[in-house]
């Protein structure tokens, strides 16, 4: 879907004419040829418009994207989904298909490299994989000062914890919740350094090992809002905190 399909798809869906749709922002008549995929529209517009009319943006740009993604961005999105649902299922023959055609990709490095991490760790060989590739992966924080906003490099981060010595991982950690301690931030972005936190207090409680940085953990995830999808990370909070207690 173009963007001017997915613009006409809403102004119905709000019951609006065209003119009503785009007052105060640009005149209908270049509106009409953006509809109909004749002209294009500035992002300054589009955002205007979209935020005028309370639309959802994340749900208006999931409607367009497959139509400016390249073949291999596609291809990589479906292996995405294909990759979660074998998980998901234990379908480990699958995930080895799977992973043979991410890995000839030309492109979607980091993608990659979550995948390589997430099936060994699934059959438990994280250790038979080569110190070279695990280099690769760790080098890849130290090169980027600002890999705590790139959102494929915390995705990356998140799942492969167990490649990092405790100091590593305490290092980069601490990066993260002091720059985020200082911003303010999306709830989406919140979440996913909740997830961060999460994963690593589990990853100490399992390994038994005093990380640094349990107590910023902690306290990231107790400011959490008690509301929805937060409650799980609140949860886990509670939980390792009694553990700490314990010993």
């Amino acid at each position: 879907m173009t963007i001017g399909e997915a613009l006409y798809e809403e102004r119905k869906k709000l019951g609006l004419t065209q003119e009503n749709m785009v007052r105060g922002v640009i005149n209908k008549g270049h509106y009409s040829k953006i509809e109909r995929g004749l002209e294009n529209i500035s992002i300054d517009t589009l955002f205007r418009i979209i935020l005028k009319h309370h639309i959802d943006i994340s749900d208006f740009f999931n409607k367009v994207k497959d139509n400016y993604y390249t073949f291999e961005d596609k291809k990589a999105e479906e292996l995405k989904q294909k990759i979660m649902y074998a998980f998901n299922n234990n379908q480990r023959e699958e995930l080895r298909i799977y992973l043979n055609e991410i890995l000839d990709l030309k492109e979607h490095q980091i993608f990659k490299y979550r995948t390589v991490i997430a099936i060994a760790s699934l059959e438990n060989n994280l250790s038979d994989l080569s110190p070279s590739l695990k280099n690769k992966i760790i080098t890849k924080f130290y090169e980027r000062e600002n890999w705590f906003e790139n959102i494929g490099a915390l995705q990356l981060f998140s799942d492969c914890m167990k490649i990092f010595t405790l100091e590593q991982l305490d290092y980069f950690l601490e990066q993260l919740l002091k720059h985020y301690q200082k911003h303010t931030y999306s709830e989406n972005m919140q979440e996913r350094i909740a997830i961060i936190c999460n994963n690593y207090l589990c990853y100490c409680y399992k390994q038994k090992m005093g990380g640094s940085n349990i107590q910023n953990a902690l306290s990231y995830l107790k400011k959490l809002e008690s509301t929805g999808h937060f409650l799980l990370y609140k949860y886990v909070m509670i939980y390792i905190f009694i553990y700490l207690k314990a010993i």
